[in-house]
């Protein structure tokens, strides 16, 4: 009887899994099957991995990522530990600011690099030594520290955050110090934080794009962008489908190694359940820590102010009216194939209706993890694949399977739709499981007492209750195709851009003035999206 029940709210997660399977993994699993065969088997993928261009690919991803997370952890893990130990006023209002670089588009952050480290930089140009900090590897680890040092943070923070209270408690009973406090009660559980952190910053480091392009060139080029360069470029996509083969079995090692620290920074005692503690501001350490967490909110400040300046001030001068005239000029369009006007719009119905997609069957799988909690194990598949296979890499199996299959590239746009939604599917199962597993199953069991069906009461009972996580998911799905670059730079053509792409291309065309203007709309855009995620108190998990 049980398993007859079981079943039909079980059916709701087929959706969802066969989402992925045909988007994700049948595309993938293709590419990289006729990649191998089309190399001639085991002595042909040698050699295109033993390639030195490959190598070095490899090699750099390895570096960049290494060093990215080892700094990262550094910088995020102080900070963490003050943001998740201590109340403090404005305190609910630093963690949301604190999610703006994880919303932002890859290309804002990396036009923030070099508005102030670059040759024209606002501060290489007050300090020159500074300026070896806006190109190559140093430029590359800024602009990876700006995106995960808040994540190495804020996922340290809910460490502390799932300390045992009553162990604690029990320390300073017997007279424990607050050092003791720490090795015995909080140190196991932000560590357990600052590891997850860290392992998430060497998978997007490992896997950067934008940064390796703008910042260096080919001889910084990661895993990614060296595929994308062989297919684009090279034209040898056999020699991208191996490589592509090789990056995922690289990165599956810390991709299941962050999954499993997840697993166990969720199944921590629980958020912090005492009284808000204020800092001891006697205590040099607190004070160290809360300098040390100004210093980061000052550096993302920085960023988002150093954009909007050169927004306003452009390189080579004539003023912002200037530069946003030339954007929406017919000579910007004439040069691009397209109008800004257009790529604002070919960006905002591609996040509208990918964002829905990845919504709705989020929904759906809310319902069978609600109805069956053991079920939200299944779901570890849907949030393994999109951080195993790469945007590019699911592009370029997308691009090989799908692209044919749906009538040749008069139909990109529909696998630009399903590549943002692929990619912004664990989002939003996230923001909303986790709103979904904490609510008390009381108006749920009434409703079905009333009569009404598992799936009625779930609309009725359940949906309501999370509505902040109905926006919330909706709003991070959103702003994710909002600044989505790498899979979309591999599909788009001109009829498709995004603003996104058209920045790149403005700035790969040395319309430096009129980039600016364009990665000023683009933040506009990010931080109105910002604003409704934090409209309300509204938070998001990571």
């Amino acid at each position: 009887m049980s398993a007859r029940r079981g079943l039909p709210s079980l059916a709701f997660l087929l959706p969802v899994l066969g989402f992925v399977v045909a988007f994700a993994l049948v595309p993938v699993g293709l590419l990289f099957a006729t990649s191998v065969a089309s190399a001639g088997g085991t002595s042909g993928v040698r050699a295109i991995l033993s390639d030195p261009e490959n190598v070095r690919a490899i090699a750099n991803s390895l570096e960049q990522a290494g060093l990215s997370a080892t700094l990262a952890v550094a910088i995020g893990y102080p900070a963490g530990v003050f943001l998740g130990r201590y109340d403090w006023p404005g305190r609910s209002a630093v963690r949301s600011f604190l999610l703006v670089p994880f919303l932002l588009p890859s290309l804002v952050v990396v036009f923030g690099v070099l508005d102030l480290f670059g040759p024209s930089g606002l501060l290489s140009g007050a300090w020159p030594a500074l300026a070896v900090l806006g190109h190559g590897v140093p430029g590359i680890v800024v602009a990876n520290l700006l995106f995960n040092v808040p994540i190495v943070l804020l996922l340290t923070a809910a460490g502390v955050e799932g300390s045992a209270v009553d162990l604690e408690e029990t320390v300073a009973t017997l007279g424990g110090s607050p050092a003791r406090a720490y090795l015995d009660v909080w140190a196991r559980p932000s560590g357990v934080g600052a590891i997850a952190g860290g392992l998430l910053t060497f998978l997007f480091s490992a896997l950067s794009f934008a940064p390796p392009l703008l910042l260096c060139g080919p001889g910084c080029y990661t895993v990614e962008a060296q595929v994308w360069f062989l297919d684009t470029y090279g034209l040898d996509p056999t020699a991208a489908g191996v490589l592509s083969v090789a990056m995922v079995a690289l990165f599956a090692v810390p991709t299941v190694a962050y999954l499993a620290v997840l697993g166990r920074l969720r199944g921590l005692p629980g958020r912090r359940a005492s009284a808000p503690r204020r800092p001891p501001w006697r205590s040099p350490v607190v004070v160290a820590l809360a300098a040390e967490t100004v210093a980061v909110l000052a550096a993302v400040g920085a960023l988002l102010a150093a954009v909007l300046v050169r927004t306003l001030q452009p390189v080579g001068g004539g003023g912002a009216g200037a530069a946003w005239a030339a954007l929406f000029s017919p000579a910007t369009q004439a040069r691009l194939g397209i109008g800004v006007g257009g790529a604002v719009a070919n960006t905002l119905f591609f996040a509208t209706v990918a964002a829905s997609i990845a919504l709705v069957l989020g929904v759906l799988a809310g319902f069978a993890t609600a109805r069956r909690p053991r079920a939200a194990r299944g779901l570890g598949l849907v949030l393994f694949v999109p951080l195993l296979i790469s945007p590019v890499v699911l592009a370029f199996g997308l691009a090989e399977f799908w692209r044919p299959v749906l009538g040749g590239v008069s139909t990109v746009w529909a696998l630009v739709i399903v590549s943002q939604a692929v990619l912004a599917l664990p989002l939003a199962l996230q923001s909303l499981a986790l709103p979904l597993a904490s609510l008390p199953p009381e108006e749920r069991d009434a409703a079905r007492t009333l009569g009404a069906s598992a799936w009625g009461a779930f609309v009725d009972a359940d949906l309501p209750r999370v509505r902040e996580g109905l926006v919330t998911a909706a709003l991070f799905a959103f702003a994710l195709g909002l600044g989505e670059f790498t899979a979309t730079y591999f599909l788009v053509t001109p009829v498709f851009t995004t603003l996104p792409v058209l920045l790149y291309d403005l700035s790969n065309t040395r319309l430096v003035a009129v980039a600016d203007a364009a990665a000023g709309l683009l933040l506009l855009l990010s931080l109105a999206v910002f604003g409704g995620l934090a409209l309300g108190g509204r938070r998001v998990e990571l």
